[in-house]
């Protein structure tokens, strides 16, 4: 049904895309999901943020011997409902369970979707309560123990988080590009998810720092780069990956716009 559900979606956007391109607007690229290594994807999505046009948004799926994890939804419901489907077809199952890196739209905008697929969504406090201040949750998740009416679990001021104890582990590194921000690794394919903490090779700026403690960046990020000595590849959520020269990129960058 949600595959059914997905097509139709997939149908409707094309002819919004189609649409555009008649209007005299260049549509968004399609929601992807690519492979990277073995049991490892990207999920990429793309949303207009004016003035800067499409604004590409990168997640993770990983498939452990406990199951599929999703890593962050796609911008929207929409994109949300067939990213689900794909990962279905890729990987032969609906995800177990997933994990939001941060409460801003390109992380949560498919929160909803995840809900009604009761998919259970594990978070920080931190990131529960900017969630529901910024309408990314339900106010009714306030009162939630365990779970509640959004499917969400809250890990209380974690540091460490083990989805899958033995491969996935999510981690908090302190305030960064938010308060809340999270990374995640991938211990068999030596993956890390550095979500919007860390920046791709070719920014020359932190991007948005709306949310930011930029006094706290650098540290965070070395904070990463110790709890990770192994890890090989580096995704960030706006740009292609690469490896530990990110985390040192992002560094750089952290201290010169600190001064």
């Amino acid at each position: 049904m949600r595959i059914a559900v997905a097509f139709l979606i997939c149908i409707f956007l094309t002819a919004c895309a189609h649409q555009r391109k008649a209007e005299g607007e260049k549509p968004l690229p399609p929601l992807s999901l690519e492979r990277i290594a073995d049991n490892v994807w990207v999920h990429k999505s793309y949303e207009v943020i004016e003035p800067w046009g499409p604004i590409l948004s990168q997640g993770l799926v990983v498939k452990t011997d406990a199951g599929v994890f999703l890593v962050d939804t796609a911008w929207n419901d929409a994109d949300t409902e067939i990213l689900l489907a794909l990962v279905k077809r890729e990987t032969g199952e609906t995800p177990k369970a997933a994990i939001v890196t941060h409460a801003h739209n390109d992380k949560m905008g498919g929160m909803d979707v995840l809900a009604e697929a009761s998919i259970p969504t594990f978070m920080h406090q931190l990131t529960k309560d900017d969630a529901i201040e910024r309408g990314l949750l339900s106010k009714e998740a306030a009162s939630f123990e365990d779970t509640g009416p959004n499917g969400a679990i809250v890990a209380e001021d974690f540091k460490f988080m083990w989805l899958d104890r033995d491969q996935l582990t999510a981690f908090y590194p302190g305030p960064g590009h938010t308060r809340d921000n999270i990374v995640v690794y991938h211990a068999d394919t030596k993956t890390l998810f550095g979500g919007c903490l860390i920046r791709p090779a070719r920014s020359i700026s932190l991007g948005n720092t709306a949310d930011a403690d930029i006094a706290n960046w650098a540290d965070a990020v070395a904070n990463v780069a110790a709890e990770f000595p192994d890890a090989e590849i580096v995704i960030p959520s706006h740009g292609p990956a690469g490896g530990r020269d990110l985390l040192d990129h992002t560094i750089a960058l952290a201290e010169a716009a600190n001064e």
